[in-house]
Protein backbone atom coordinates (compact mmCIF):
# COMPACT_ATOMS: atom_id res chain seq x y z
CA UNK A 1 0.00 0.00 0.00
CA UNK A 2 3.10 2.35 0.80
CA UNK A 3 4.30 1.65 -2.76
CA UNK A 4 0.92 2.64 -4.50
CA UNK A 5 0.77 5.84 -2.36
CA UNK A 6 4.71 6.45 -3.09
CA UNK A 7 3.63 6.37 -6.94
CA UNK A 8 0.50 7.83 -6.97
CA UNK A 9 2.22 11.20 -4.94
CA UNK A 10 5.29 11.02 -8.09
CA UNK A 11 2.36 11.23 -10.48
CA UNK A 12 1.44 14.48 -8.53
CA UNK A 13 4.41 16.32 -8.72
CA UNK A 14 4.34 19.71 -11.37
CA UNK A 15 6.57 19.75 -14.06
CA UNK A 16 7.06 23.03 -15.93
CA UNK A 17 7.38 23.10 -20.06
CA UNK A 18 9.54 24.76 -22.08
CA UNK A 19 6.56 27.45 -23.08
CA UNK A 20 6.00 28.38 -19.45
CA UNK A 21 3.08 26.30 -18.40
CA UNK A 22 3.54 23.67 -16.14
CA UNK A 23 1.64 20.11 -16.66
CA UNK A 24 0.64 18.23 -13.64
CA UNK A 25 -0.77 14.90 -12.32
CA UNK A 26 0.59 11.73 -14.74
CA UNK A 27 0.75 14.25 -18.10
CA UNK A 28 4.12 15.20 -16.34
CA UNK A 29 5.53 11.81 -16.38
CA UNK A 30 7.49 10.50 -19.40
CA UNK A 31 6.55 8.42 -22.31
CA UNK A 32 8.62 6.01 -21.10
CA UNK A 33 6.37 6.03 -18.18
CA UNK A 34 3.70 5.52 -20.24
CA UNK A 35 4.91 2.52 -22.18
CA UNK A 36 5.65 0.58 -18.63
CA UNK A 37 1.78 1.49 -17.77
CA UNK A 38 0.82 -2.04 -18.08
CA UNK A 39 3.05 -3.12 -14.81
CA UNK A 40 0.94 -1.05 -12.36
CA UNK A 41 -2.59 -1.68 -12.67
CA UNK A 42 -2.74 1.57 -10.58
CA UNK A 43 -0.43 3.59 -12.81
CA UNK A 44 -2.39 2.06 -16.20
CA UNK A 45 -5.39 4.01 -14.81
CA UNK A 46 -3.77 7.40 -13.64
CA UNK A 47 -2.16 7.51 -16.91
CA UNK A 48 -5.11 6.81 -18.86
CA UNK A 49 -7.54 8.45 -17.11
CA UNK A 50 -5.23 11.83 -17.08
CA UNK A 51 -5.10 11.50 -20.94
CA UNK A 52 -8.78 11.26 -21.34
CA UNK A 53 -9.17 13.88 -18.79
CA UNK A 54 -7.03 16.24 -20.64
CA UNK A 55 -8.79 15.78 -23.74
CA UNK A 56 -12.13 16.38 -22.24
CA UNK A 57 -10.95 19.73 -20.35
CA UNK A 58 -9.64 20.38 -24.15
CA UNK A 59 -13.01 19.47 -25.67
CA UNK A 60 -14.62 21.96 -22.86
CA UNK A 61 -12.80 25.05 -23.22
CA UNK A 62 -12.92 24.64 -26.93
CA UNK A 63 -16.45 24.18 -26.64
CA UNK A 64 -16.14 21.56 -29.46
CA UNK A 65 -14.99 17.47 -29.75
CA UNK A 66 -11.76 18.17 -30.82
CA UNK A 67 -11.30 14.57 -30.70
CA UNK A 68 -13.75 12.76 -32.44
CA UNK A 69 -16.03 11.20 -29.86
CA UNK A 70 -13.38 10.06 -27.58
CA UNK A 71 -13.16 6.69 -28.82
CA UNK A 72 -11.12 4.97 -25.64
CA UNK A 73 -9.37 2.40 -27.62
CA UNK A 74 -8.37 4.59 -30.39
CA UNK A 75 -6.20 7.41 -27.66
CA UNK A 76 -4.83 4.58 -25.66
CA UNK A 77 -3.60 3.39 -29.44
CA UNK A 78 -2.58 6.75 -30.24
CA UNK A 79 -0.78 7.15 -27.19
CA UNK A 80 1.32 4.16 -27.49
CA UNK A 81 2.16 4.90 -31.24
CA UNK A 82 3.57 8.31 -30.39
CA UNK A 83 5.09 7.25 -27.06
CA UNK A 84 6.71 4.38 -28.65
CA UNK A 85 8.59 7.29 -31.11
CA UNK A 86 9.49 9.70 -28.78
CA UNK A 87 9.67 8.02 -25.18
CA UNK A 88 11.22 11.33 -23.86
CA UNK A 89 8.41 13.26 -24.05
CA UNK A 90 5.99 13.97 -20.97
CA UNK A 91 2.51 12.32 -21.04
CA UNK A 92 1.12 15.75 -21.31
CA UNK A 93 2.91 17.16 -24.41
CA UNK A 94 1.97 13.72 -26.33
CA UNK A 95 -1.51 14.15 -25.54
CA UNK A 96 -1.70 17.64 -26.84
CA UNK A 97 -0.17 16.61 -29.59
CA UNK A 98 -2.94 14.13 -30.19
CA UNK A 99 -5.38 17.02 -29.73
CA UNK A 100 -3.97 19.11 -32.04
CA UNK A 101 -3.84 16.48 -34.70
CA UNK A 102 -7.47 15.59 -34.15
CA UNK A 103 -8.42 19.19 -34.47
CA UNK A 104 -6.60 19.74 -37.27
CA UNK A 105 -8.34 16.42 -39.12
CA UNK A 106 -11.77 18.17 -38.11
CA UNK A 107 -10.83 21.07 -39.74
CA UNK A 108 -9.96 19.60 -43.11
CA UNK A 109 -13.99 17.88 -42.73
Amino acid sequence: MKRALAIVMMLLLPTPLNAGSTIVGAGSQSCTAWLNRKKNLLVKAAFESWVVGFLSGLNVSAERDIVGGGDFSAIVSWMDRRCKFNSSDQIGVAALDLAMESAGNAAKR
